[in-house]
């Protein structure tokens, strides 16, 4: 029986991107983007301590865990989101259209022959 080796360090710091990010609203109008767990812990520490309860620190401890590579980072992340959700401040991601991806006005293709 195979058992799992812990992480060094320097494989779990290297690796500590989401694989989607999440958008939380900070303040009334910034949105903040949060990529990874050090952007998640940054988030959690600026969030007032008088707003903190058993979801925030549930959160806390799943992204704490995550960067010493004791939780998956995509566990850390849906508790981060759970968070966010309960809280009120979870936002969609935006939608970004580029020129590339929009119909031609006319015609059959926009190419012409």
């Amino acid at each position: 029986m195979l058992k799992n080796k812990p992480k060094k360090r320097e494989e779990v710091m290297d690796n500590q991107a989401f694989a989607r990010s999440l958008f939380i609203k900070d303040g009334r109008l910034i949105i903040r983007e949060i990529t990874c767990i050090d952007d998640a812990l940054a988030f959690l520490g600026d969030w007032p301590e008088n707003r903190r309860g058993p979801i925030y620190h549930a959160a806390s401890r799943a992204c704490h865990a995550a960067r010493c590579g004791h939780v998956q980072l995509e566990g850390a992340r849906a508790a981060l989101q759970t968070f966010a959700r309960s809280a009120g401040v979870l936002e969609q991601a935006p939608v970004s259209i580029e020129p590339w991806m929009l119909a031609p006005k006319s015609g059959r293709g926009g190419i012409k022959a």
